[in-house]
């Protein structure tokens, strides 16, 4: 809820203070400076000293940094000539404090479920990251209607509040069985020496490239491709993203029948994400069309997003496959790559799209992409356990 706000609220605050569509996707693209700063950091931190303690600092930290973009678009700061600076700012802050999340949860999903449950578990809580954005879509518009765009981000900030004393009240602290064994460090030259890991941070680059945009630029595609005001963009907006957090949760499932029923590890890891790749690029493929219609383009997007979030049983999954004991480690490397190919990603569909006032070349950029990754992914992909 805390990133996908800005999506919403790009649309009035860039008619407010005159930006351009180049520097929407720059605005846009600061969080994912910050993200990137500690994926690998935060995933390390998790697997030495636990993952509780490090997700609490997270959430405080970018529940707080979400207060500060008000601060940011204020008249003192305009008056100064800062806006710009400050705005870059209060969203990379908003990063650093979620960067650590995902590295984290995937540490604690290595630390305290049993293996062949793991894609389940993964899946299950990458569907309450999906719905975040869900909740985000589907109050921004209300919330801006009723008390104007900056409440979305002093009423979102606040709910950290909550959300931090229910975590540290539920969270067990550490898990014996599995971090007991993590005293043998692996340093991420170990980590980057193996195919395995470069095939997960290729599909990871394939993929946070086509999330990204998804997450940044849908709503804006809705209200100046098809000319839809913003409240039709955020809602239409929404059935992506309900589909993509179900496609999670199934995807786990999947995978993890498929591992019961005797299917080897690297072929379902293998075939579930290059479903999770190609099924997007066809879809992005009829989308490259400017006469298309908006209910054939939310049916595309729809597709594109629900069969991406497949990817949650293919390279995520792999990650504890192939080292359970450094999950975290993994998961922040990886990410960090990924995470700057968010970055090109976003500044690139602003400048592309003021370049050519089109959305096209994007989608087939992006189906590109998705291709060579399949490709990349099925030579290089192990489904067995690489780091000891």
């Amino acid at each position: 809820m805390d990133r996908i706000c800005l999506s919403v609220a790009i649309v009035p605050i860039a008619q407010e203070f005159g930006w351009s569509a180049g520097l929407q996707g720059i605005v846009q693209s600061a969080f994912l400076y910050g993200y990137m700063a500690t994926q690998l950091l935060g995933g390390t931190l998790a697997d030495r000293f636990g993952g509780k303690a490090v997700m609490a600092c997270g959430v405080a930290w970018f529940s707080l940094a979400s207060l500060l973009l008000p601060v940011a678009l204020s008249a003192p700061v305009e008056r100064a000539g800062l806006t710009v600076a400050a705005v870059l700012l209060a969203r990379a802050c908003v990063g650093l404090g979620e960067g650590v999340a995902l590295p984290t949860m995937n540490h604690l999903v290595a630390a305290h479920v049993p293996p062949a449950s793991r894609a389940t578990a993964l899946g299950t809580a990458f569907s309450g990251f999906h719905c975040g954005n869900l909740l985000g879509l589907a109050l921004s518009p209300v919330l801006m209607a009723a008390l104007g765009w900056r409440s979305l981000f002093l009423i979102f900030g606040a709910v950290g509040a909550p959300l931090l004393a229910l975590w540290l009240a539920v969270v067990p602290a550490r898990a014996t069985r599995v971090e007991a064994a993590t005293s043998a460090r692996s340093s991420t030259l170990d980590l980057l020496g193996s195919s395995a890991t470069w095939a997960i941070i290729v599909v990871n680059i394939v993929n946070h490239w086509g999330y990204f945009i998804y997450l940044s630029w849908m709503p804006s595609y809705f209200h100046q491709a098809l000319h839809l005001d913003i409240k039709s963009s955020s809602f239409l907006a929404f059935l992506p993203w309900t589909v993509m957090a179900v496609g999670s949760s199934a995807a786990g499932l999947l995978a993890d029948w498929l591992v019961r029923r005797g299917v080897p590890v690297t072929d379902v890891r293998k075939r579930i994400q290059t479903v999770a790749f190609l099924g997007p690029a066809a879809a992005l493929l009829v989308l490259a069309n400017r006469t298309i219609s908006p209910a054939l383009a939310v049916t595309c997007l729809t597709m594109a997003l629900g069969t991406t979030s497949l990817g949650q049983a293919g390279f995520v999954a792999n990650i504890s496959d192939i080292a359970p004991r450094y999950a975290g480690q993994m998961f922040g490397l990886c990410n960090t790559f990924g995470t700057l190919a968010g970055i090109v990603g976003v500044s690139a569909v602003g400048f592309i799209v003021e370049r050519t006032g089109s959305f096209d070349p994007v989608f087939k950029l992006t189906a590109l992409l998705y291709v060579l990754g399949t490709v990349v992914w099925n030579i290089g992909c192990v489904g067995t356990k690489v780091f000891e």
